[in-house]
Parts: C-alpha cells; sequence; structure tokens
C-alpha cells in the first residue's frame, strides 16, 4: 500500500469515528497502524485547516469543536479523496469516478425523487450534467407513492406526485411512479406490521421507497439487454442524500457499488451527488435555479416526505399536525388500534394535542418564498449538529 493511499485509509476510517460522535484526535491514533503514519496524517489535516506548525495538533481539537461534526468528517473525506481516489469495480473493468463520468459510463441513469428540497436540487445537478453530455435519453425519475389512510388522507403532501412530475418535465426526461403492490405505507402500519417504523427499523423506506426503485432498475435492465444483446448494464442509482443531515450520512461514501442489487447481468453503483452539500448551499441553489418546491417548506417545515414521519424533529411534526388535522385523526386511531406509540415517549395524540393548542395554519396565511427567505437569513447557522432526520 502506498503512503497515500495509507493516509487515505487513516482520513476514511477517523471521517466515520468522527461522523458517530467520536474524538478527532483518538479517532486518529486508532485509525493508524504507526505513529509515523499517526503524524504524518495530522500534519496533512493540519494544513487543510490552515493551522500552523510546528505543533498543530495541540490545536486541531479546538479547530474541530469549532468547525463542528459535519465540517471536519467533510475535510477529512476531501483529503482521503484527493490522495487516493474511490475506484470502482464495473464488470472487468475498475472506474476512478473522478475521472470516468458516471452519467457517461452509465447504460440508464436512476434519479429517485420525493419532490424535497435535496431531491429537486440532486436531480437538477444530475440533469444539467446529463444534457451537458447530451444524455438526458439516459435519466428516469423515479417517485415512490406512499398511498393514503383508509379515509383517502395522503400520506404525503398533498400536491407531492405533480411536483414531482413538473420537476422532471424541467428537463423532458422520463418519470415514473411506483408503488407497493401489497398496499401503501398506511396499510402497512395497520395490518401488516402493527407497529410504526424507527431509526433502527425503517421498514418505511426499505419497503415503499428502496424495493420499488429496485424494480424499475430490473425493468430498465431488461429493456436494455432486449435492445442491445446481452451486454452488462450499468445503472447509476442517484439518492439526494447528505452529510450534514446525521452521523451515518457523513460517513456514508460519494459512490458505492450496491452489491445486493448487483449481479452477472447488471452492475448498480449508488451515487450521492449532493452528499457534501449543506443545507444553506441547497437553498441558495433553489433560489439561484429557481427550482420549484413545495408549498409546505414556506409554512414551515424542514423535511418532506411523509406529513407525520416517525424521524421527524418535533416541531416538523407540530407544524404537520397544525396543516393536517384530519390525517392526525386517522394516524391517532390507528396508534390506538395497534397500541404502539408513534415515537418512544411522544404519542400522536400528544402532537394533536400540541396541534390543537397552537391552532390550525391556514394556507392563505403562508407566503410564498418564506422558506428561501428562512434559510438564506444571515443569522441562519450554516452547519447545525443534532438533526433528526426522515426519509429523503
Amino acid at each position: 500500500m502506498t503512503t497515500n493511499a495509507r493516509l487515505a485509509k487513516v482520513y476514511r476510517k477517523t471521517a466515520r469515528t468522527v461522523a458517530e460522535g467520536g474524538d478527532l484526535m483518538e479517532g486518529m491514533v486508532s485509525a493508524s497502524n504507526t505513529l509515523t503514519t499517526t503524524i504524518d496524517a495530522l500534519r496533512g489535516l493540519a494544513d487543510a485547516a490552515d493551522i500552523p506548525s510546528p505543533t498543530p495538533w495541540r490545536r486541531l481539537n479546538a479547530w474541530a469543536a469549532f468547525t463542528g461534526t459535519w465540517d471536519v468528517a467533510t475535510t477529512l473525506h476531501k483529503l482521503a479523496d484527493r490522495l487516493d481516489p474511490v475506484r470502482l469495480p464495473v464488470g472487468y473493468l475498475t472506474i476512478h469516478p473522478a475521472r470516468h463520468n458516471l452519467i457517461d459510463l452509465a447504460t440508464k441513469v436512476v434519479v429517485t425523487s420525493s419532490a424535497g428540497k435535496d431531491s429537486v436540487v440532486m436531480e437538477d445537478v444530475v440533469c444539467t450534467d446529463a444534457a451537458d453530455l447530451d444524455q438526458l435519453d439516459k435519466v428516469i425519475v423515479v417517485h415512490n407513492d406512499l398511498g393514503t389512510t383508509d379515509s383517502g388522507e395522503p400520506v404525503e403532501w398533498p400536491g407531492t406526485q405533480e411536483l414531482a412530475r413538473e420537476q422532471a418535465a424541467r428537463y423532458g426526461v422520463r418519470f415514473e411512479i411506483t408503488k407497493r403492490d401489497k398496499g401503501g405505507l398506511f396499510q402497512q402500519l395497520t395490518k401488516e406490521r402493527k407497529k410504526f417504523p424507527s431509526s433502527s427499523a425503517r421498514w418505511c423506506t426499505s419497503d415503499q421507497k428502496t424495493s420499488q426503485g429496485m424494480k424499475v432498475v430490473t425493468r430498465l435492465v431488461e429493456e436494455a439487454r432486449e435492445a442491445n444483446g446481452d451486454e452488462h448494464v450499468i445503472i447509476v442509482y442517484c439518492v439526494g442524500l447528505r452529510a450534514q443531515e446525521s452521523h451515518s450520512r457523513a460517513a456514508k461514501p460519494e459512490f458505492s457499488i450496491d452489491r445486493s442489487a448487483s449481479n452477472g447481468r447488471r452492475t448498480v453503483i449508488r451515487w450521492h451527488p449532493i452528499l457534501r452539500w449543506s443545507q444553506r448551499q441547497v437553498w441558495q441553489h433553489i433560489r439561484d435555479r429557481n427550482l420549484a418546491y413545495h408549498w409546505a417548506y414556506d409554512a414551515g417545515m424542514d423535511r418532506l416526505s411523509c406529513r407525520l414521519c416517525v424521524l421527524a424533529t418535533p416541531s416538523d411534526l407540530l407544524c404537520a399536525a397544525r396543516l393536517s388535522e384530519r390525517l392526525v385523526e386517522d394516524y391517532v386511531a390507528a396508534e390506538a388500534e395497534i397500541t404502539h406509540t408513534f415515537q418512544q415517549g411522544l404519542s400522536i395524540a400528544d402532537i394533536q394535542a400540541q396541534a390543537q393548542k397552537a391552532g390550525p395554519i391556514e394556507k392563505a396565511d403562508i407566503i410564498p418564498g418564506a422558506a428561501i427567505e428562512r434559510h438564506l437569513a444571515d443569522d441562519q447557522p450554516e452547519h447545525p449538529e443534532q438533526l433528526t432526520i426522515c426519509a429523503a
């Protein structure tokens, strides 16, 4: 292993440690196998952080505390990628994504869209790159329909599907909506699982989104092999995750082979095009590119997808409940029926009571563009540390 590869390995391991809430210095020492490697790694990080010699490592913990988890992990990943860029084995080839444009390499590019802020920015980044290569015909935007409650209330925000279609139409790319054959999220909750999802049991994402997206991948592979013979198919599967959202996401690579989805007929490359973007960068891009976004953000929501997501922050849940009285009633009834609490220590009935006390938010009172103003205000923190996230 070369010196650069050895240092890159140390930086990547340390990035995972920091992203999971560990100590920078302890992570660096643990990831290094010799004192010389530790010192070289510390000096490299100090240079990247503009910390002067001769003893920069004494100041690194102070720099890390001031900079924040997300920025430290991002700096470490960038150092690693510079020293030893990621290489992906694709069939009989080994590609270097920094030199091989993934869109140019792909047979098809799947862009998963919730119609949320991260999805629309990722979609714009990917489709703009594809247009520059004159390869927009490779791109397919996929939106997963999460269904309705038994009373007919959408689990997602009203207008989400129409917005996802509108966002894709901007580029003239193929657009598909998928839906789980056995029923939507609410029916799966009340009739099958009989327990709410959680951060450790995210069946909502795996069953309602990822599994449905993989069905599209299978269909695209069959189409490609039928058109081009039995050649190996490369699917680039784009997801709008961002490292800033959680410690676990900060530890994810920008590119990876999805080995569970790959086989002798196809290779699926997972790509997170905006992984290292901050929330402020996302909203800046939305404003600069005049991208369409959902009105729920202007009403005060920070995340989209399910209106009542078990992984959402208390403020988002309260905002959603004030905007979704009938949906809350359906979830209160479901919670009583399955005798399982929505979140540990927080029931839907509690959220309903808080929403009733605060009063409803009327759509007439929602100011268009309020989300952009809120997130791009001068006093908006750039890198919030403790975020509770819902599915993108």
